[in-house]
């Protein structure tokens, strides 16, 4: 599969011979975000002011007695547009980041649209001024809101042939909205502009349907490239995934792992391939959902259709959360319980370790939990596990208790872990109260 991408490539966008087309992209894609930028820095009066390319890049003060200060570039055709607020040093740092990888996404702000008023309807500008940027991938542009984009780009060297829509984000994130010649693509374009959420948000909602990939179930959103070829770009846990455009809505995905070796993870339709799984063998999204309502007996049902728990893990973890029940911190060891499973059905294997303070703070960042317990409810959860599973454990080190799980024995537990199982304390009472 990837020879035939090679040779797409190369007949489209006419790359050297001499070297696969891939590789060659790929190099230019890291020479491209990875330039040297030197910024030099004038200061006049409160303000900063440097130049790189064509924009002008400007770090104003703030109000008085605030140290807070904003990060605004000026685009070459007019308009600006702030792009970060903090201190000195860290928005100079970041001004050198964002020219290092080409430049900041998306378009300035448009004054002429500004928000509505309470009872007044959003005024909306036609996208009919359409310029040829000289950017890499040679695409025509229009900026619209708060800093979005439309590019139509040509999907090869010849700029009179199909092309394809993007509505970008200030952030880099898009949505690929379809292909076609470029004067339908551009009266399109207001029409999908009119389809999102919210122009004047600082990203895309996941609504608006941007282009990502998953690992298992957990959405990537791809960054828009800038590159005849490569429309886009994601590094994952298991490595990074690049979008190349190979014609009329055939698109393919392209992984490239630690060794370094491209490899086509699927070639399609645009619309199939958004939303792509990476994992299509790992636990499906609708067993990683949050069981509604959050019972004893529905938890219990969920852990139960678990395909990567080990059968007699499932079983224990099924039994411990239907005994959860009628005692001080219950309801917070089932959310414990299901945080772990979720945890590792997305593919996190390493134990949860710290005070119990901690554990549950790590709860709450998985989106399981609304709210941390009260101390004596999230100690009650933790000793309550500990006393009927061997899955939990307790220890003190320098009078401070810590608090650690075995997510390492969910797929493979050990003969020891087996063991425990089999005579784990509290067992008859765990047993006892499934029974009642």
């Amino acid at each position: 599969m990837m020879l035939e991408i090679q040779q797409r490539l190369r007949e489209l966008f006419n790359f050297p011979s001499e070297e696969k087309t891939f590789t060659y992209l790929l190099r230019h894609w890291r020479q491209f975000t990875s330039q040297t930028v030197a910024l030099e820095w004038e200061r006049h009066g409160s303000d900063y002011y440097a130049w790189w390319k064509d924009f002008d890049i400007k770090i104003e003060s703030g109000r008085a007695r605030s140290r807070e200060m904003t990060l605004r570039f000026r685009w070459p055709r007019g308009g600006s547009r702030i792009i970060g607020r903090g201190e000195l040093l860290a928005l100079q740092t970041r001004a050198q980041q964002i020219c290092r990888r080409g430049g900041p996404h998306g378009a300035p702000f448009v004054t002429e649209d500004e928000p509505p008023r309470p009872g007044r309807p959003q005024r909306r500008l036609h996208l009919t001024q359409f310029k040829r940027m000289k950017t890499h991938e040679s695409a025509l542009s229009q900026g619209f809101g708060a800093g979005y984009e439309a590019r139509v780009r040509p999907l090869g060297a010849n700029l009179h042939g199909d092309h394809a829509l993007f509505l970008v984000s200030p952030t880099g994130a898009f949505v690929l909205v379809g292909f076609g010649p470029d004067y339908n693509l551009t009266a399109l374009a207001n029409f999908w502009r009119g389809n999102l959420t919210n122009e004047f948000a600082s990203d895309l909602h996941d609504g608006d349907e941007p282009f990502a990939v998953r690992v298992c179930g957990v959405p990537h959103r791809l960054e828009y490239v800038r590159l005849p070829g490569l429309a886009g770009f994601v590094h994952t846990p298991l490595g990074e995934v690049y979008l190349c455009l190979l014609g009329d809505d055939d698109v393919a995905l392209v992984f490239v792992g630690e060794d370094g070796v491209a490899r086509c993870l699927f070639r399609g339709t645009a619309s199939q391939a958004n939303g792509h799984e990476l994992l299509p063998d790992e636990v499906p999204v609708a067993l990683l959902e949050r069981p509604r309502p959050f019972t004893p007996e529905t938890v219990a049902d969920a852990i139960a259709r678990q395909p990567k728990l080990d059968p007699a893990i499932r079983d224990h973890l099924a039994a411990l959360v239907r005994a959860a029940r009628d005692e001080l911190g219950t309801e917070y060891a089932r959310h414990l319980v299901w945080a772990l499973v979720s945890a590792h059905a997305r593919g996190r294997r390493t134990p949860v370790i710290g005070t119990h303070t901690e554990i549950f703070a790590w709860v709450l960042e998985q989106g399981d939990m609304r709210a941390p317990p009260k101390e004596r409810a999230g100690r009650g959860a933790l000793h309550w596990l500990a006393a009927r599973s061997p899955l939990f454990e307790r220890a003190v080190v320098k009078r401070i208790a810590y608090w650690k799980n075995h997510v390492e024995w969910f797929s493979e537990p050990n003969a020891t872990c087996i063991a425990r199982l089999g005579s784990r304390p509290g067992k008859d009472r765990v047993v006892d109260r499934q029974d009642q």
